[in-house]
């Protein structure tokens, strides 16, 4: 994922209003705090902590880099050659936020990057203020927390140390999908960003792994249910949509919204999946986001079947020369 507030060039920030000046200059300080705190790889005191499965993650790490890179065209960059230990498990908090009915999501703009539909923050008490302020505005707002962002090479991207928790192709993704931000990036263009970002890293975990049966088994067997779950939260979301504009009742519009909130989390037990108590769980969070919700999936799912259309049909399924035309502006999408 792309963190739009880290970008913050001062000689630019004047000519921003004040409360944008007031973020960036934050985030600035929660960048610092991370780059600062940053050990090396090759720390003899972090490698000692570390447990047996994350220090082979972090051997794989440059792995994954060098691959990026002599094999799929990815720009070099001097990322993840550090860890940062947070201390506490989570450590930066997004925020995404559109109209109670209706799927706009809610931009805000910064220097260089533009607009963008997702606010982050390295301290929770000011995404929740935030979320709150927003929430008094009557938007649907959904707040929730990351481990990993890409400052588009602008800065020296650390590992954070819950990231080597994850499943090796777990790792290769995420490491595919925020080192590609530093390879492409078009501004003003969240939905396209985030799209091809997951798609190359997903396409890339493949044929990275594709010598290790067992971890591409695995990462196949999940990415069946985050694919099942992505396409009906993404039809329910045009459902909703819909569904809004036909509500002729004002009075009722509030009630109806929830009783059709409600009915789509009862219907999650019933989808195809192989592990449903992964996703029931996520009823809650729809009920207490309700439309923002489904934006993250508008912005990292929306676009995966067009994608997958134009990758078999003008490049046959060669990742690298998909790359290197995005790289020139040059792609069909």
């Amino acid at each position: 994922m792309f963190f739009s507030g880290i970008l913050f060039i001062t000689s630019m920030v004047a000519v921003f209003n004040y409360q944008t000046t007031l973020y960036l200059v934050s985030q600035a300080k929660g960048q610092l705090a991370v780059l600062t705190s940053a050990q090396s790889v090759n720390d003899s005191c972090l490698l000692n902590q570390l447990s047996p499965h994350q220090r082979e993650n972090l051997q794989l790490v440059e792995r994954i880099k060098k691959y990026s890179v002599d094999r799929l065209g990815y720009l070099p960059t001097d990322n993840y050659t550090t860890v940062f230990v947070p201390t506490e498990d989570q450590i930066l908090w997004v925020i995404t936020s559109c109209g109670a009915y209706e799927f706009n999501a809610y931009q805000w703009s910064f220097p260089i990057v533009g607009k963008v539909s997702y606010k982050g923050f390295f301290r929770k008490e000011l995404a929740e203020r935030e979320y709150n302020h927003l929430v008094s505005m009557g938007y649907d707002v959904d707040l929730r927390s990351v481990s990993a962002w890409s400052t588009l090479g602008w800065f020296k991207d650390p590992l954070i140390l819950n990231m080597l928790d994850r499943s090796k192709a777990g790792l290769c993704n995420l490491l595919f999908h925020e080192l590609f931000h530093s390879t492409y990036y078009a501004p003003n263009s969240v939905n396209l960003n985030e799209n091809l970002a997951n798609f190359v890293a997903h396409k890339a975990t493949l044929e990275f792994l594709k010598d290790d049966t067992a971890a591409i088994r695995s990462y196949l067997y999940n990415q069946e249910d985050n694919n099942v779950f992505s396409r009906y939260m993404l039809m329910k979301k045009n459902y909703l949509a819909s569904y809004y504009k036909h509500i002729k009742n004002r009075n009722e519009k509030h009630n109806l919204k929830l009783k059709a909130l409600y009915t789509i989390v009862d219907s999650i037990q019933f989808l195809p999946l192989h592990n449903p108590k992964k996703f029931t769980a996520r009823g809650k969070e729809i009920m207490k986001f309700k439309n923002a919700y489904f934006i993250d999936f508008q912005q990292y799912e929306s676009l995966q079947d067009s994608l997958e259309n134009v990758f078999n049909k003008f490049y046959a399924g060669n990742l690298k020369i998909f790359i290197e035309r995005l790289k020139l502006n040059k792609i069909n999408y």
